[in-house]
C-alpha cells in the first residue's frame, strides 16, 4: 500500500505507526527541595522484550532562561524505575523498581552511584513518603495473607470488588502503611485492619502519619473514603477525621501541623461529583470545603493515548500556610493553581495551551516542576517560577523528543466553541491533514473520549496524528459529562447516556462541518474507546451519517455489564437508575445492542481479552449480532491486554491496533492509509 507523500514544500515526513514506539514518555517529575534539580522518570520501548524500560533522569534548573544545562541519565538498569522522591536534604532519591524481578524501594545518591534496595519480599511497595528528618520512608504495601492451608488455583470469591482492571483478581491481601529506615532493615507495619490504607503523609514533626481508607464492611459498595491519622510508630488506634461521605485522596499537612488538606467531594452526584479541595482540622471538627465556589476541576483530567492516566498531582502548602497549590483543569487546559485555605479563592499561577503532568514544588513554594505536553509534543520536563504577579509560562529543560518532533509533519488542532440548545458551552477541536490542500475535500473522523467524565484538551494524541497523517481530518469535543467546565455540566449525564451527550456530539460535528468546508460531509467516520466506544456503538444505531466506525474496549449491553465490569456497579448510583433488575426497561433502552437492527455502518471492534473494566463478552455480543445480520464487521482480540492497552499495552499490540484502525477507515472512507489492515471484512 502506498505511503502518503510528504507535504509540498517541506522535508518533514508523515507520522507513522511505528513512531508511537519511538517517544520518550516522561512521567511526573520531582523537584529537589532547593529547586535546583529535577528527577524525572522517562519510559522507552524495549523492542526485544516487547515491553518497556523506565529510567530516572536528572535535569538541572538553569539560573536564567538563557542558560542551558542538559539532563543526564541517573539509572540505567533494564527495569522500570518509577515514583522518585527526594530526601529532605536533597542528597538521596528513593524510588520503586522491579529490577531483580519484584517491586522494591531503592535508594540512590542524587549525584549518582550505585542504588541499593531498602525492602525485600512480596510487599510490592508504592506511594513513598520521606519522614521530615530523612531518617525513614513510609509507603503502602501488602503483607502476606494468613496461611490459607493447601494451595489451589481455585478462586473462592466473597468480596464484591474482587477484581481490578490492570491488576487482575484480588489476592486476599489488604494494603497497609509501613515505615522502613533509610539505612535499611525490616519494614515496620503501622496500620492494621481489613481494608486498604493508602496515601501516607507525615506530619511536620514526624510523629503522625495521615492516610486514606474506608473501614466500613460495605466499603466495596461505593468509592467513598476517609481521612485518618495514626502515630508513626503504630502505637495506639487510628483516629478518623472525616465522615465517610465521599472521595478523599492526596492528604497534605499544613506547615504548623494543625490542618490537613485533601481532594474530596460530598458524593452528591456519585462519580460525577466535582472534586474540590477540603481542609480538616487535626484536633477535630467538621471538614470544610474551601473551594465550594470554584467551578473548575481540581486535579488532572485530560486523557490521551501517550501515557496511562496520571494521578491528580497532589496538594502542596506554602511555607506560611496561606496558599495551597495544585493542578486544575479548565476547558482544554491543565494549569497550576493556588488557593486560599481561608476563603477558597483560586488563582491560576500558569498560562498556556497545554496539559501538565505532575505538580512538584520546592521547599519555598516559589518554583514548580511539571511535564508539559501540547498537541505537537508528547511531553518534556519544565519549570515555572511563581509569584510574579500573574500567570507565568513554563520553560522546558529537556528535549528528549525534539529530534522526532522536528522530523515529523504534525497536524495542529484548531479550537472552536459549541453552544447547546439548553445553554451549555464547551470546547471542540478540528485537526486538518496535509491532504486537504486547495479545494480538495477529505474524509474526517469524529473521536469520542472515555469516561464519560474524562476530557480532551491541548495534549498530544498518537491516534489523532496518525489519522491526519493518513489523510483524515479529526474532530473531537468535550460534550456534557466532561471535566473542566462546571458541576452542572459534569453531572448532566444523569440517567441520560445516549441523550444529551449524543446531541452534543452531533451538534459539535455539525458546527465543525460549517466552519471547515474542506471536510467531506459524505465521508465521515466515528471512533471512541471505553465510554467513547459505547457512544460509537450508540451512534451507529441511531444515525446513518457515518460510513465507518471503530469501537475500542466498549460496552453494548448495559444490563449485563453491570455485573461483569470491575467497577460497573458504581454507575448505578448516578449514571443509571439503580441496578438493572430495578429498571430493566431503562437499561435495555440505553444499551446500543437494543438497536442492532439499525446498525448498518461497517464497524471494527477492538478489545483486550484481559479487560476487566469492560469485559470482552461485550465485544463478543456485538460482533455476533452484527455478523448474524450481515453488517460488515471485524472483531480483533488482543490476548493479555487490559483496558489501558492503547497507552500502556504490549508495544506490538499497540501498533497492530493502530494498523487495523487505519486500514478500516481506508477501506470504508477512502483516504490513503499506510500499512493498513482490516480488509478481511470485505470477504
Amino acid at each position: 500500500m502506498a505511503t502518503p507523500s510528504r507535504p509540498a514544500g517541506t522535508s518533514k515526513r508523515p507520522f507513522a505507526v511505528d513512531d508511537i514506539l519511538r517517544w520518550k514518555v516522561a512521567g511526573a517529575p520531582a523537584l529537589s527541595p532547593d529547586g535546583a534539580r529535577i528527577v524525572c522518570p522517562v519510559t522507552i520501548v524495549d523492542e526485544s522484550a516487547n515491553g518497556y524500560q523506565t529510567h530516572l533522569w536528572i535535569a538541572p534548573v538553569p539560573a536564567g532562561p538563557a542558560d542551558k544545562a542538559a539532563p543526564r541519565q541517573l539509572t540505567t538498569a533494564r527495569a522500570r524505575d518509577i515514583a522518585p522522591r527526594w530526601s529532605p536534604d536533597g542528597g538521596r532519591i528513593a524510588f520503586v523498581s522491579d529490577r531483580g524481578g519484584t517491586k522494591q524501594i531503592w535508594l540512590i545518591p542524587a549525584d549518582g552511584g550505585e542504588a541499593r534496595a531498602l525492602t525485600s519480599g512480596s510487599l510490592a511497595p508504592a506511594e513513598l513518603a520521606w519522614s521530615p528528618d530523612g531518617s525513614a520512608i513510609a509507603f503502602t504495601g501488602k503483607p502476606d495473607a494468613n496461611d490459607r492451608g493447601e494451595q489451589s488455583d481455585v478462586r473462592v470469591i466473597s468480596r464484591l470488588h474482587y477484581k481490578q482492571d490492570g491488576e487482575g483478581f484480588w489476592d486476599g491481601r489488604w494494603k497497609q502503611i509501613f515505615v522502613v529506615s533509610a539505612s535499611g532493615g525490616d519494614a515496620h507495619q503501622v496500620t492494621q485492619g481489613e481494608y486498604d490504607h493508602t496515601a501516607p503523609a507525615w506530619s511536620p514533626d514526624g510523629a503522625l502519619l495521615a492516610y486514606t481508607g474506608n473501614a466500613s464492611p460495605d466499603a466495596d459498595l461505593d468509592e467513598r473514603n476517609d481521612l485518618w491519622i495514626i502515630r508513626a510508630d503504630g502505637a495506639g488506634s487510628p483516629r478518623r477525621l472525616t465522615r465517610t461521605v465521599g472521595a478523599v485522596e492526596s492528604p497534605a499537612w499544613s506547615p504548623d501541623g494543625g490542618r490537613i488538606a485533601y481532594f474530596g467531594h460530598d458524593n452528591a452526584c456519585g462519580g460525577a461529583t466535582l472534586a474540590r479541595v477540603w481542609v480538616a482540622a487535626v484536633d477535630g471538627g467538621e471538614p470544610a470545603c474551601v473551594t465550594a465556589g470554584y467551578e473548575g476541576s481540581v486535579g488532572h483530567h485530560i486523557g490521551t493515548d501517550v501515557r496511562s492516566q496520571p494521578g491528580p498531582g497532589g496538594l502542596t502548602w506554602s511555607p506560611r500556610g496561606d496558599r495551597i497549590y495544585c493542578l486544575t483543569t479548565e476547558g482544554g487546559n491543565c494549569q497550576i493553581a493556588s488557593l486560599s485555605p481561608v476563603d477558597g479563592a483560586v488563582r491560576l499561577e500558569t498560562a498556556g495551551d497545554h496539559d501538565l503532568i505532575g505538580c512538584s514544588l520546592d521547599a519555598t513554594a516559589r518554583r514548580v516542576a511539571c511535564v508539559e505536553t501540547d498537541p505537537l509534543t508528547p511531553g518534556e520536563v519544565a519549570v515555572a517560577d511563581l509569584g510574579g504577579g500573574g500567570p507565568v509560562a513554563f520553560r522546558r529543560l529537556s528535549a528528549w523528543n525534539a529530534p522526532l518532533v522536528e522530523a515529523l509533519a504534525l497536524a495542529r488542532p484548531e479550537r472552536f466553541e459549541y453552544k447547546t440548545p439548553d445553554g451549555y458551552v464547551f470546547d471542540g477541536w478540528v485537526m486538518k491533514p496535509a491532504a486537504a490542500a486547495g479545494a480538495r475535500r477529505v474524509p474526517a473522523v469524529l473521536e469520542i473520549h472515555g469516561g464519560p467524565h474524562g476530557a480532551y484538551g491541548h495534549a498530544f494524541s498518537n491516534q489523532f496524528q496518525l489519522l491526519c497523517a493518513a489523510g483524515y481530518g479529526v474532530v473531537y469535543a468535550n460534550p456534557r459529562g466532561s471535566h473542566g467546565y462546571s458541576q452542572a455540566f459534569l453531572a448532566a449525564t444523569h440517567h441520560d447516556w445516549g441523550g444529551g451527550d449524543y446531541e452534543d456530539l452531533m451538534g459539535a460535528l455539525d458546527r465543525a462541518l460549517a466552519i471547515h468546508e474542506w471536510i467531506d460531509p459524505d465521508r465521515l467516520g466515528v471512533c471512541g474507546g471505553s465510554y467513547g466506544g459505547y457512544m460509537t456503538n450508540w451512534m451507529v444505531g441511531h444515525t446513518q451519517r457515518f460510513r465507518a466506525g471503530v469501537t475500542l474496549r466498549s460496552t453494548c449491553n448495559r444490563y449485563n455489564h453491570w455485573g461483569t465490569g470491575d467497577i460497573a456497579y458504581h454507575g448505578a448510583r448516578w449514571e443509571f437508575p439503580g441496578p438493572p433488575w430495578e429498571s430493566p426497561e431503562f437499561y435495555l433502552e440505553r444499551s446500543p445492542i437494543t438497536y442492532v437492527r439499525q446498525m448498518k455502518t461497517p464497524l471494527l471492534i477492538l478489545h483486550g481479552e484481559s479487560d476487566l473494566r469492560c469485559s470482552i463478552e461485550q465485544a463478543e455480543q456485538l460482533f455476533v449480532a452484527l455478523r448474524r445480520q450481515g453488517t460488515p464487521t471485524l472483531f480483533v482480540r488482543f490476548p493479555g491486554e487490559s483496558h489501558g492497552m492503547s497507552s500502556s499495552g504490549q508495544p506490538r499490540h499497540r501498533t497492530e491496533e493502530m494498523r487495523h484502525l487505519l486500514g478500516w477507515f481506508h477501506t470504508y472512507l477512502g483516504a490513503s492509509a499506510p500499512n493498513g489492515r482490516a480488509r478481511e471484512a470485505k470477504e
